[in-house]
């Protein structure tokens, strides 16, 4: 009995541990919107995006030469589906990360809606919407002797570093030189919920919405560190 009480602490530290409600998945798939920037494109590390690209001239750019932001309308990518509601999700968690990432930049840059000189050009695709499964989710968390939901769970995030019936998501991005249409950099991301019991936790999407808040403060924190900031804020892994 011994090897089962040790998964079944195991499993209660899951649960108590850590604040962030979301954790970068292992891996991303990417569905064609960086199209030739995939073969630049490396493996980040410690506090990075899962796939990244950054063009060498970004080094010799003096600092606080982009003062303003154009923002594209986020896209939807991803496998094909006949699934109306699906892409209907899928349109309004994109629209959901145009609003906050736009209000987060604002903070910052000048908003524009046009090309022009010294403007950054975002543009980014949602590849993933997956909402949680809620009532699962809730009994798989719960660490109590017998509760098979909770060990299949735990031996799948042991796995495959997510959890069953969590929500997921993935992104991908490029930001550009408006005026030169040059891309400074790209990259590609995947997130999954953790398990927890919380008041949010009974959304089904909550798990996609903090994953797109955790995006939108990384975005801006990278930026940043970009034009040398000193009150540089990183989101809380």
């Amino acid at each position: 009995m011994a090897p089962f009480k040790n998964i079944c602490l195991a499993m209660a530290i899951m649960v108590l541990a850590g604040c962030a409600p979301t954790k970068q998945a292992r891996s991303v798939e990417t569905y064609g919107f960086l199209g030739n920037l995939y073969p630049m494109m490396h493996k980040g590390g410690e506090g990075e995006a899962l796939l990244l690209y950054k063009n060498p001239k970004v080094a010799t750019i003096p600092r606080g030469t982009y003062k303003k932001m154009f923002l594209d309308h986020v896209q939807v990518w991803g496998p094909p589906t006949n699934d109306p509601a699906r892409q209907t999700n899928a349109q309004h968690v994109a629209d959901i990360l145009y609003g906050l990432t736009y209000l987060s930049l604002a903070k910052d840059y000048e908003m524009v809606s046009e090309t022009g000189p010294n403007t950054l050009y975002i543009q980014a695709a949602i590849t993933r919407a997956d909402p949680a499964y809620v009532g699962l989710r809730a009994v798989s968390t719960i660490p109590a002797p017998f509760n098979y939901l909770a060990l299949a769970s735990l031996l799948k995030d042991l796995g495959t570093g997510k959890p069953l019936f969590v929500g997921d998501a993935s992104v991908e991005m490029k930001i550009s030189d408006a005026q030169t249409g040059e891309v400074l950099g790209a990259s590609a991301d995947r997130r999954v919920g953790k398990k927890r019991l919380d008041a949010d936790s009974f959304d089904s999407w909550d798990d996609v919405y903090k994953t797109l808040e955790f995006w939108t403060e990384m975005v801006r924190f990278r930026l940043c560190q970009e034009r040398g900031g000193t009150n540089c804020v990183a989101p809380k892994e």
